[in-house]
């Protein structure tokens, strides 16, 4: 073998051992209206009108793709706080039936995530939700999907975090759950 072609079978071979250790999700500090989130991968943002609950709201999101599933968290704004809960409900509601949803949830390990709140808040630093409901169903497509699903609020913000793949793993989840804040 000459120089010239181990050089090449050296060069290959860090490319390969590089590729190979470059962790699959990127985690990152993404901000929305309020809720800072890790996101695993560089996320795209859109926003658009729609009919939620009892009006129209501005929808807002930033999500992205990584090992094979979609990371996206969302937010509203309502015009009065009595519209906080029914909004709620209306997105869950249609978030479940898009995804043609489980009637159960999955079963999973009770989490309950600490959320930290300004020091302004009236409610004190840390407000506490319960665990993320996990659900299968189906993409329009048929093929079989799980996710891992969030709704949180503060003042009139609602915020929806979510994970949808073919199937969840911890390792898929924990670090966007576990690390969100309100700001």
């Amino acid at each position: 073998m000459n120089l010239h072609h181990r050089r090449c079978v050296a060069a290959l071979a860090l490319v390969a051992t590089t590729l190979a250790c470059s962790p699959a999700l990127n985690w990152r500090k993404v901000p929305l209206q309020g809720l800072v989130a890790l996101l695993p991968c560089k996320p795209d943002h859109a926003e658009r009108t729609l009919q939620l609950g009892p009006s129209d709201v501005t929808l807002r999101m930033s999500g992205c793709e990584a090992s094979g599933a979609l990371y996206a968290i969302s937010h509203v704004r309502v015009e009065e706080l009595a519209q906080l809960d029914a909004t709620k409900e209306a997105w869950r509601r249609g978030t479940l039936a898009a995804m043609q949803a489980s009637e159960t949830p999955i079963p999973q390990t009770p989490q309950t995530l600490q959320i930290p709140q300004p020091s302004t808040s009236p409610t004190g630093q840390t407000k506490v939700v319960t665990h993320p409901e996990k659900r299968e169903g189906k993409r329009p497509d048929g093929s079989a999907v799980q996710a891992q699903l969030l709704w949180l609020s503060k003042g009139q913000d609602l915020y929806h975090v979510a994970v949808y793949g073919p199937k969840l793993r911890a390792e898929m989840t924990e670090l966007l759950f576990s690390e969100l804040s309100l700001q």
